[in-house]
């Protein structure tokens, strides 16, 4: 495997315009220095006929989610900007609607698809269609098993519950009982993240984990955070599979009286996932400690890199895993994080 630590979408920063995905109504949700990547794979292309011209539709995971809007806007205005027309449909975090999305798609011959699977397994019946059709598959995320793809952008998930895990049990020092806020249990991001926690908790003895089945919503999370601390009001940290889930634990403990912030007395340690906006802000407001950063512009602009490639007959990685790493208070104000990106700040 090979590492980099290069970010490709810095040098096209003044070409996105995520305000305007912003202002269109979009719900916002989930999901530093540079994050590295990894390549594998051999180099694949294609028939030279470039992009311009394309019609190419992407399946997204749920544009309720703020990764997800900078992810989709990223690839949508690259790809536009090269000619392509490119459709974007809101999976809605579905994985039954995710699947007829994709055969509706499939049924107007589009040139190429982008998917995002909520749930990968429900969607190797659709992928495999589309290999028997003969549309390229650009996969986000999490790879179905037993089917053909293009090019697939991915991240290390079980590295990002280690590093979560890793930060929550240095800052509580080693010893208390924490929450651990899962995302959907038909989600294998969601199944990564708690298999890279777990497994790096198991060299933690002195900390209990209570898993909290939240399904990635700030409402779960409220209520099942008030019900947990409830029982046991000693709870000293909370690790979450994404930074929106925060935004519900945060309100449990203000009703709780339990939100002193980092350095005060009776603090909660918190540790999210993804870098959000929302989540660099809680940080530097002391309420959220830190953030495993999951590079939604970098993913975005990797996809589409791959894409233009394909068509334009040039060589590329086919798999490329992107990799975690942790914003904190050192670190909240960099510029190359892509929650401080300017279009995306209130």
């Amino acid at each position: 495997m090979k590492h980099s630590n290069s970010q490709p979408w810095r040098k096209r920063l003044g070409k996105l315009g995520l305000s305007a995905a912003l202002a269109a109504g979009l719900v916002l949700g989930a999901s530093a220095c540079a994050g590295g990547t990894t390549a594998t794979g051999d180099d694949v292309g294609s028939d030279g006929s470039g992009i311009s011209g394309k019609r190419i539709t992407f399946v997204t995971f749920g544009m309720q989610y703020e990764f997800i809007v900078g992810l989709v806007t990223t690839v949508q205005e690259r790809l536009e900007a090269a000619g392509a027309e490119v459709t974007i449909v809101d999976g809605k975090s579905d994985p039954n609607l995710q699947t007829t999305q994709l055969q509706d798609a499939l049924a107007q011959q589009p040139d190429a698809v982008i998917v995002d699977p909520v749930d990968p397994a429900l969607m190797t019946a659709g992928i495999q269609k589309a290999n028997q059709q003969g549309v390229p598959v650009f996969i986000v995320e999490s790879l179905p098993e037993d089917v053909e793809y293009t090019s697939f952008v991915g991240y290390d998930n079980v590295a990002a519950g280690e590093l979560g895990a890793q930060t929550l049990a240095e800052a509580i020092g080693d010893k208390g009982t924490v929450l651990q806020l899962q995302g959907g249990e038909a989600s294998k991001q969601a199944g990564e993240r708690k298999e890279g926690f777990d497994t790096e908790m198991a060299n933690h003895p002195d900390i209990t984990v209570k898993d909290l089945k939240t399904e990635w919503t700030a409402e779960n999370a409220n209520s099942m955070t008030l019900d947990a601390f409830t029982t046991d009001p000693d709870i000293v940290g909370i690790w979450s599979h994404n930074d929106e889930m925060i935004r519900g634990s945060v309100e449990a403990l203000k009703q709780l009286g339990k939100d002193a912030v980092v350095g005060e007395d009776g603090h909660v340690v918190i540790v999210g996932h993804d870098g959000t906006p929302l989540a660099l802000d809680r940080i530097r407001e002391g309420v959220q400690d830190a953030s495993v950063v999951y590079d939604a512009i970098e993913m975005g602009n990797i996809t589409a890199d791959n894409a233009e490639a394909f068509f334009s007959d040039e060589s590329f990685e086919k798999d490329t895993i992107i990799q975690p790493f942790i914003a904190n208070a050192d670190n909240v104000d960099d510029d190359s994080l892509w929650g401080n990106l300017p279009s995306l700040q209130k």
